[in-house]
Order: C-alpha cells, then sequence, then structure tokens
C-alpha cells in the first residue's frame, strides 16, 4: 500500500522503526539492561502511609502539626486493648504487667508507657500530697482489690481510656518519642515490635486489639502492596483473555504483556530513582498501567496486520504500521500523561506523586510500545494467508460490523434525537453532581473484615473512640497559662467540648491542677476546681512536679505559654468532624480573649484539612485537564470547533458518572478525587483515534456520512476493544478491602463505557450537525 503521508512525523517515525529493526538486539539488550536497574532501584523503596506525608510543603496544616510536635512531642501512639472479663484480678493484673514490661523493653522509640497499673495517682496525705502508681504492688486479697477498683472507676481522666466503666476492658497506650530522620521506616519498625510481642506464647492469652498510627502505617502498607500484587496478577490474566479473544497469533498475546508488565517496573523502579515514597495510592498504579498501556500495542499490532492484508511483507508491514500509529499514539499517551500531571494542580502530596507516578509508566509504556512491537513483529515469516483471511473478512460480516452498521443508521437517521437525549442526561446529571460530598476517613474507607478495621471499631464502642482532636491554647506571653483569667476561660471551654455530644473524653493540664487542689484539701470532691489565684497555680504546678509528677511536658509548653487540650471522639466522618470543628471554633472565639491564639491539629484535625483539599484537588485537577487537553486537541485537529467537539464525548463520561454518585450517595474520597482527570485523560485516548481516523476519511470522502460509516467499521473495533480492557481491568480493582479503590474501580468501567457511546453516539451527532471540517465536496 502507498505511503499515506510524507510528513514531518510520518518520517520520523518511519526512521524511528528502520533503526530499531536493524539494530534489533541491540535494542533488546539495552531493554533488558534498563529494566535490570529499575529492578534493582526498587529493592529500597519505602511506604508511608502516615498523617503528614498528605500536605505539601507550606500547607498551614503541617506548620501547625510541626509546631505541636516541637512544643509537645510526637503524638503518634500505639493503644493496646485487652478483653479481659474482669481486669480487677490478681493473675490478670500481672499478666498484663509482665506483657507492658516487655512492651516497654523492646518496642522501639517509645517515650511513654501507660497503663492503670502505673498510671499518676494523685492523693492527699498526712503533710501534703502524694504521686505514685496507682497499683505500685498487685493486692492479694479481695479487700485490696476493691480498693484499687474502686478509685479506678472513680477517677473520671482514667474511665473509658484505661479502664472502661465495667472493669472488663483494659487500655495500654504506648507514647512514641520523635522519630529519627535517618531511620529507614520506624513506624513499620514500632507496629512489628509490637505484633511480635503480642503473639508470644506467654502474651497470647488475652484478647488484643490495637490501634494507633504505626499500626495502621504498617497495616495500610501491608494491604497496598498485597492487594497491588494481587490485582496485577489478575488483571494480567483478564488482558491476556481479550488479547487471546482478539489478536492473532501468540505474539499479539505476548507482546503487549510483556510491554505493560515492563511499564510497570519502569516506573516502580523510577520511584525509587527519584528517591520518593509509596503511599495507598500505589494499589491503582499497576492496576491503571496494565489497562491504559496496553491500548498503545493494540493499535500497532492491530495496523500491523492491516498492512499485511493490504498486501506488504513483514518488515514494511511493521515499519509502515510504526510511521501511520506513531502519532495518534504519541499524542494520547501525552494527554493521558498530562491528565495524570493534572494532579500536580492539587494540594495533597501523595496525589500529586500518583499523578507523576502515572504519567511517567504511561509515557514508558508509549517508548516501549514504539521499541518493542517492532522489534518482535520483525522476526518471522511473512504471512500470505493473512491477505486470504482479509478477503475472507470483507464477505464476511460478524456481530460487531453489524453493531456499528446499526450505531451508523441511528445516528445518521436521528441526529437530534440522539443530541436531545445526551443533553437531557447531563442536565439531570448536573443535578446529581450538586449532591456529592466529600469523605476521607481512611478508618471507614477499610472493609469490616480486616483486622484493623475491627480494632478501630471496637475502641470506638469500648473505649471512647481513637479519633482525636487537639487544641493549642496560645497565650502569647510567658506564663500565660497560669493568669486566673485564662485558665477560667479555658475551663469553661474544656467544659464545653466536653459536654459536646461528639466528645468522649478531654484532658488537659486543668486536669493536673484540679487533682493537686483536691489532694491539698484532705481529696474532697468540692475541691475538684481550678486555683483562683496566680500564685495558687504557680504553687500547684511546682507542688506537682517535686512531687514526682511527670505529665506537665505534654501539657503546656516549657514557659507555660501555650496549653494543650485533648478531645477524643469515636471515628467521625467528615461531616461529623467538620461540625465539631466548627463548634469548638465558634465557641472559642466567643470565649477567650483577643490575644489567645487557638490552633487545631490532631486527627480531626487533619481530616478536615484532608477533605478540603479533596474537593478542591478534585475540581483543580479537572479544569486542568480539561484546558490543557482541550487545547492539545485544538492543535492536533489543526481547528478550534474541532478541538471543542473533540472533547464532549470526554467531559460527558465524568459528568454522568459523578450525577451517579450525587444520586445513590457515594461519597467523593481521596481515591476518587483522581477520578475525573483520570477519566478524561484515558478516555480522549479513543477519541483521538476516532477523529483522526474520521478526519482522513473526510480528506478522502469528502462526505460526513459517508466518513462517519469509514471510521466506524475500521476505527470501532479497536477503540471498542481498549474499551472493554479498560471496563475490565478496572473492575478488578472491586475486589479491594478499600472503598474508595473498589468505587474508583467500578466508577471508572461505568465512565469508561459512556465514553464509548459518548465517542459513537454523541460525538459524530456534532459532527454531521455542526459540518467543522466545512462544507462537503459532494452529496451522499
Amino acid at each position: 500500500m502507498a505511503k499515506h503521508n510524507n510528513g514531518t512525523w510520518y518520517r520520523f517515525f518511519y526512521f524511528l522503526a528502520c533503526k530499531f529493526i536493524r539494530f534489533r538486539w541491540l535494542t533488546l539488550f539495552l531493554t533488558l539492561l534498563l529494566t535490570s536497574f529499575f529492578i534493582y532501584q526498587m529493592q529500597g523503596l519505602v511506604f508511608d502511609n502516615s498523617n503528614d506525608i498528605w500536605f505539601v510543603k507550606g500547607d498551614r496544616t503541617l506548620e501547625v502539626m510541626d509546631k505541636f510536635k516541637a512544643t509537645f512531642g510526637n503524638d503518634e501512639f500505639v493503644f493496646i486493648l485487652f478483653d479481659t472479663k474482669n481486669f480487677f484480678k490478681s493473675d490478670t493484673i500481672r499478666r498484663i504487667g509482665r506483657l507492658a514490661d516487655d512492651l516497654e523493653t523492646h518496642v522501639p522509640y517509645v517515650k511513654d508507657m501507660t497503663w492503670l497499673a502505673n498510671v499518676e495517682h494523685i492523693e492527699g496525705v498526712k503533710g501534703g500530697v502524694e504521686i505514685h502508681e496507682l497499683i505500685e504492688n498487685v493486692p492479694d486479697t479481695a479487700g485490696g482489690m476493691a480498693k484499687i477498683k474502686e478509685k479506678a472507676l472513680n477517677e473520671k481522666t482514667w474511665l473509658n481510656n484505661l479502664i472502661s466503666q465495667d472493669g472488663k476492658v483494659a487500655g495500654l497506650i504506648l507514647e512514641m518519642d520523635n522519630y529519627p530522620e535517618d531511620v529507614f521506616d520506624p513506624r513499620n519498625e514500632v507496629a512489628l515490635a509490637v505484633k511480635n510481642i503480642l503473639v508470644k506464647p506467654e502474651h497470647k492469652s488475652f484478647k488484643t486489639y490495637v490501634v494507633g498510627q504505626p499500626i495502621m502505617h504498617h497495616d495500610y502498607n501491608k494491604l497496598a502492596n498485597r492487594e497491588s500484587g494481587i490485582f496485577f496478577g489478575i488483571c494480567l490474566l483478564i488482558q491476556m483473555g481479550i488479547l487471546f479473544w482478539v489478536a492473532r497469533g501468540v505474539r499479539g498475546i505476548l507482546v503487549p504483556l510483556a510491554i505493560v508488565v515492563l511499564s510497570v517496573l519502569w516506573t516502580i523502579g523510577t520511584i525509587g530513582v527519584m528517591g520518593l515514597t509509596l503511599n495507598l495510592f500505589v494499589i491503582l498504579v499497576p492496576t491503571l498501567l496494565i489497562c491504559v498501556g496496553i491500548g498503545d500495542s493494540m493499535h500497532f499490532i492491530s495496523e500491523f496486520h492491516d498492512q499485511c492484508n493490504y498486501g506488504l511483507k513483514r518488515r514494511p508491514a511493521v515499519i509502515e504500521a510504526v510511521a501511520r500509529v506513531g502519532l495518534p499514539c504519541l499524542i494520547t499517551s501525552l494527554t493521558t500523561a498530562i491528565g495524570f500531571l493534572s494532579f500536580l494542580s492539587a494540594g495533597i502530596k501523595p496525589f500529586r506523586e500518583m499523578g507523576v507516578y502515572a504519567a511517567i509508566g504511561v509515557m514508558a509504556a508509549f517508548v516501549l510500545t514504539l521499541v518493542l512491537v517492532p522489534v518482535f513483529y520483525s522476526f518471522g515469516k511473512d504471512q500470505v494467508w493473512l491477505k486470504k483471511a482479509f478477503a475472507r473478512h470483507r464477505n464476511h460480516r460478524d456481530l460487531f460490523d453489524r453493531v456499528l452498521e446499526k450505531i451508523c443508521r441511528i445516528v445518521i437517521g436521528y441526529p437530534k434525537t440522539v443530541l436531545l437525549v445526551f443533553i437531557c442526561l447531563s442536565a439531570v446529571s448536573l443535578i446529581g453532581y450538586q449532591s456529592v460530598e466529600v469523605e476521607t476517613n481512611t478508618v471507614k474507607m477499610l472493609s469490616k473484615k480486616l483486622p484493623i478495621r475491627q480494632a478501630y471499631d471496637y475502641v470506638d464502642n469500648r473505649m471512647g473512640g481513637s479519633m482525636s482532636l487537639e487544641v493549642m491554647l496560645d497565650t502569647g506571653k510567658k506564663n500565660g497559662v497560669k493568669n486566673p483569667v485564662f485558665l477560667a476561660q479555658m475551663d469553661t471551654f474544656q467544659q464545653f467540648v466536653e459536654d459536646h455530644p461528639l466528645t468522649t473524653k478531654t484532658s488537659s493540664v486543668l486536669d493536673v491542677l484540679k487533682k493537686m487542689r483536691r489532694a491539698l484539701h484532705e481529696n474532697k470532691k468540692e475541691y475538684y476546681a481550678i486555683p483562683e489565684t496566680k500564685d495558687g497555680a504557680s504553687q500547684y504546678l511546682f507542688l506537682y512536679e517535686t512531687s514526682g509528677g511527670e505529665k506537665l511536658d505534654k501539657l503546656v509548653s516549657f514557659d507555660y505559654g501555650i496549653a494543650r487540650l485533648t478531645a477524643r471522639t469515636k471515628t467521625l466522618d467528615t461531616k461529623d468532624v467538620r461540625r465539631f470543628i466548627t463548634d469548638v471554633k465558634d465557641f472559642a472565639q466567643k470565649n477567650f480573649a483577643p490575644s489567645v491564639k487557638m490552633e487545631i491539629t490532631g486527627n480531626a484535625g487533619w481530616f478536615k484539612r484532608l477533605n478540603d483539599l479533596v474537593g478542591e484537588g478534585q475540581r483543580q485537577s479537572f479544569i486542568t485537564a480539561l484546558i490543557v487537553i482541550t487545547l492539545i486537541m485544538m492543535v492536533v485537529m489543526g481547528s478550534f470547533r474541532l478541538g471543542l467537539i473533540s472533547m464532549v464525548p470526554n467531559v460527558f463520561p465524568v459528568l454522568i458518572t459523578l450525577g451517579l454518585m450525587g444520586f445513590a450517595g457515594i461519597y467523593m474520597d481521596t481515591p476518587l478525587m483522581s477520578f475525573s482527570a483520570v477519566i478524561i485523560g484515558v478516555a480522549v485516548d479513543d477519541t483521538i483515534h476516532f477523529m483522526m481516523r474520521f478526519r482522513r476519511e473526510f480528506e478522502r470522502l469528502g462526505n460526513y456520512a459517508d466518513s462517519l460509516r469509514a471510521t466506524l467499521s475500521t476505527a470501532g473495533r479497536p477503540i471498542t476493544f481498549t474499551t472493554i480492557t479498560l471496563v475490565l481491568g478496572f473492575s478488578v480493582l472491586a475486589f479491594s478491602n478499600v472503598s474508595g479503590i473498589v468505587k474508583f474501580g467500578l466508577l471508572s468501567s461505568f465512565a469508561f463505557l459512556w465514553a464509548l457511546l459518548a465517542d459513537f453516539f454523541f460525538m459524530p451527532v456534532f459532527l454531521l450537525l455542526l459540518k467543522p471540517l466545512g462544507p462537503e465536496k459532494h452529496g451522499t
């Protein structure tokens, strides 16, 4: 077949194909060498799902978190609950004591270990105050144990924290010191040490539930590692099945699979080279790259077979295929990469990094396709039988041909009706989109069958909850915390937070002051109140420290200028977190003097800020991808109108899917925030192939209807196959244990189906009605 184009890009890809085939053994060797290098770089990769990785440098939330750590130390902890049936038994306390000693001795980076036996107990004695561990010696008598029980259950700061109200569940808290910067993965070290100790034979008699940032970090990493590998394998099997169905020969199956596998290895290896870390989003990356990356090779191989059918021998057919399809595949890869790079406009660090990872993978898949398809397809004899098969095919119309022909008749016969249907669907989707809400709670995204989710649910139900709101009250003055006016305001504020329906417990320096005042007044309950003077506050705090108290550094700053208040809650959804923080801020603004500066951090503050960033990031990444890809389409199509028309089938699937989310009550979460940009970046690939084929056919035929028939009969089949690849590949994510990943997979599959329908119905209607390529050269 004669060369269809003598343009620069045609000649460029023609030249590349010739060179790759001429030096094919060297090309294969260099590919193998590069792959080995990237595999080696994968060895140093680190997973990091800690709270502070979600925010980019300069984010106010990160600055407040850093200030909190600098003032009060690391806020990370491990919380272990023991279902003892009855804690107040001598044998139970001794066994927990042995476990506590083991944990404190062998878990790295532990700053403090607290449980009911060693908790600070402040009580008045003859001549002053005594601060000692609640259970210095485990009593063996019923009377001695009854006294311990009475003290424990009557101290409200311990209830639903270190002991449940029924005395059956006990808690142990390991507070972490600041992690060394030169340590590879300290959170994982902590989690592994805790887990290894709990499974020792001497400690296995307890039913334990473990939560906390190091545990979540470890379990999320383990889950991401396992699921990404499983989905990678399942997705490969699915793609193998599709290729077996549509490809011609074993080579048509193995070459595309080899390309996508290598693209994943190159991408993960590049992450290692760049010194970046992996996070929850890595579950998506392998499946994403397989589904997206396989399309280029399918188009190259399809064009190769077409050239063989037209009578070219193997090597000329390979070269001609690369020359013809090289530019469309380059453009589709660039637009897809741009869709992913639009994530950089969001303020969430892992989201940005995922965009970079996916963009690298897409371009790696294109390069590997450009290199390996001509190399591998240059081997072998000329396939004369293909020409005969093509002749038979022209006389035999299969199901795809009949369906595509039916679509063409509908579009040409009823263009205005088709347009009206899509406009109505768009309007309804816009209404649904208004109801989409954001949810960023990572715990609630986990499947209830996972042990880590069960542990968090157990803590919520039996011990007041694992989420916290940390409030820093900065008086702006040295010793400002001791000011009686501030103490009175803080007491009112703490009582408000304590009484809030979402709060389960509060703690602050006021608890210490009240305990000290009560102890100095013969332990009488009516004296459980804040001191009335600055001197009184100073004396109580001084006496606390000189009597052995060791908790002030966690409650006030070194110069007594900043006070900390911690509010514990159950695992809240984002709507409740937002309401809680709003109520706290509103009350604080009315209660405190203007000179007092309040700053919020902790899990609840982190979730609230992340919620804002998810909503902003979803919109920004979509708008960025839409604008940049539209501009590229205008340049590629050589027409402003044609560029706009080409974006219609790519915006529509995003809109209709967001509408479905709104009507179905599906939350927008951290994995789903990438949804819009991914869809528009990936769906545009088929649009590019469709539009470039349509333009070529219009130049040949000069008639819109005939050009549409020719385009659907040629480009329609590979576009359908790539959509099937995307739908089935992304559906694999439905088996994830993370609800956000499940929703991402199913909603993406739904969107890609609508993208195909929009390519086949919506966009052709615009082409027929608006005639963006100019007047027809002759009638139909």
